[in-house]
């Protein structure tokens, strides 16, 4: 089986889907190739001949070698200003490449002016008129051959990310019309939050043969003939990502622990919609996992991507310290462990420099009321005790929920406002109804985004906290009170949390005068 992961993602690590998915054929005995089209089309479109349009894109041009390269060199990233400069002339690269008057293609995300990944006629007729998308030349002239040589009749298509949505569609059309025999599949993360709506009514039957929802590799070796398998964790087989040059400074390798969330009871998750069944196994088979693949594919970072990394797990991995030959990053809960100043260094130094928590609000209330399972004084702890012992704290806060008004929204401000030495990033989010969540049955809801494929809504707040004073109140009020002297980092421009950890100084003093990053980057 051919697997695909289509264009656009953020193209700093491989996708961890397809590399679970071969991993699970593979120990069944089932062939697979994988090709991470979304850096390969990368790659493709800011090397084509491009024609600069003003000065700074002549310079990019110009510089076009110098800005990859410097990229993956761990140097950069001790100055954030000039990081900056070389991110945005990479993206200005990408807007050369594409019809600027129709498409938007950025580092992490995609647009169509006339076409809406949203409504299921569009992304057919994505499929239809696939030789006016910006990756069709991509598809010829690289996926053509990929495809030609692959025998098998079955090719997969993974759409985790709405980005990745009417480019997945129009791949899909160009191998239908290229390739009439092969037998499509569509599986990813939005195909399982569509394929998990209950008005779900498989408008894409004419064009993708088969469609998954959840966790792929028991349904798809079912229907490659492999039945009754119940087997669920496997270690990801990234081999395909071998020399792909991805734009990070370190060899990343992202990795599951868990499968769904192990709290599972915030009043604000769609994944809770969604209903996923949570899945895991000990910790010390876990850790073994990971050491497993740390030896076989040698990563210099190891990201976590689990919903939330289990105490038991972090436990494991703190008691193993120094030895695990890797640095490290995930997201986790404020749990009681993280209070302990001992255990943070532990933690430290089993090479963890950087953790994304969910704070969601700095109001105990308004924490309640979300079953969020956090309290406040536990978080004051915590966040001091990471910032003591020099792990990066990423912090999320989610505005404008049901649960939330103007006063408690303020609580928050003065909160983050008092922590500010603690908090190393800030991540703001306004709220987005999950649309067949409990809650959404409870509130006066209203069409938010027009598609019978939107997954949210908007509604009428209960204490009048609409989504417009909540954008002005971010705008107007918490941004320009924590703009000044606060000390938080600025975030990486579209990279976001996926380069951060790499501007902690404890990483960049151990890679300086050090070359064997950079020069697997560049193998």
């Amino acid at each position: 089986m051919l697997l695909l992961f289509p264009p656009v993602a953020k193209p700093c690590e491989p996708p961890a889907g397809v590399a679970y998915l071969a991993a699970a054929l593979q120990e069944n005995n089932i062939e697979c190739c994988v090709s991470d089209a979304n850096i390969q089309g990368f790659h493709y479109l800011i090397r084509q001949n491009l024609t600069a349009t003003d000065s700074w894109s002549a310079r990019a041009l110009k510089n076009r070698d110098a800005i990859l390269a410097d990229l993956q060199d761990p140097g950069l990233y001790t100055n954030e200003d000039r990081y900056h400069q070389r991110v945005y002339d990479l993206n200005k690269l990408l807007s050369l490449a594409v019809d600027t008057t129709r498409f938007k293609v950025t580092l992490s995300d995609y647009t169509d002016r006339q076409l809406s990944p949203l409504r299921s006629r569009d992304l057919i007729k994505s499929a239809d008129t696939c030789r006016f998308n910006p990756f069709f030349s991509f598809f010829e002239d690289q996926l053509k051959p990929v495809i030609s040589q692959w025998d098998s009749p079955w090719v997969g298509i993974s759409l985790c990310y709405l980005n990745q949505a009417l480019v997945s569609f129009a791949l899909a059309g160009w191998i239908r019309k290229n390739f009439p025999d092969k037998k499509i599949v569509m599986g990813g993360g939005l195909v399982s939050s569509w394929m998990s709506r209950p008005d779900f009514n498989h408008p894409f039957s004419g064009l993708i043969d088969h469609m998954i929802a959840g966790e792929g590799e028991i349904p798809l070796l079912d229907l490659l003939g492999k039945h009754g398998t119940t087997k669920r964790h496997y270690v990801p087989d990234f081999e395909f990502a071998d020399k792909a040059g991805y734009i990070s400074p370190a060899r990343v390798l992202p990795f599951r622990t868990t499968i769904g969330c192990y709290w599972r009871k915030c009043r604000f998750c769609p994944e809770k919609a969604e209903t996923h069944a949570y899945s895991t196994q000990r910790p010390s088979r876990v850790l073994a996992d990971t050491l497993a693949l740390a030896h076989r594919f040698q990563p210099d970072t190891m990201h976590f991507i689990d919903d939330a990394m289990t105490p038991a797990f972090l436990r494991a991995l703190a008691r193993t310290g120094p030895r695990v030959p890797f640095t490290w990053y995930g997201f986790v809960r404020f749990e009681k462990d993280l209070a302990d100043l001992t255990f943070c260094r532990q933690l430290k130094r089993s090479g963890c420099l950087m953790l994304k928590l969910g704070l969601e609000s700095g109001d105990q209330a308004v924490l309640d009321r979300m079953n969020k399972g956090t309290r406040l004084d536990l978080v004051s702890r915590i966040l001091e005790n990471l910032h003591h012992v020099g792990i990066f704290t990423y912090v999320y806060l989610l505005f404008g929920t049901q649960f939330e008004d103007r006063s408690s929204a303020h609580t928050t401000l003065a909160f983050t406002r008092a922590h500010a030495q603690y908090i190393d990033y800030l991540n703001l989010a306004v709220f987005n109804l999950p649309r067949f969540s409990e809650e959404a049955r409870d509130l006066e809801t209203r069409e938010f985004y027009q598609g019978d494929l939107s997954l949210y809504l908007n509604f009428v707040h209960p204490a009048g906290w609409d989504r417009k004073q909540v954008k002005q109140f971010l705008d107007k009020t918490f941004k320009k009170q924590l703009a000044v002297g606060s000390g938080f980092r600025k975030n990486p421009a579209f990279f976001s949390a996926n380069h951060a950890m790499f501007f902690n100084p404890d990483w960049q003093s151990e890679q300086a005068g050090s070359t064997h990053i950079k020069s697997r980057m560049q193998q």
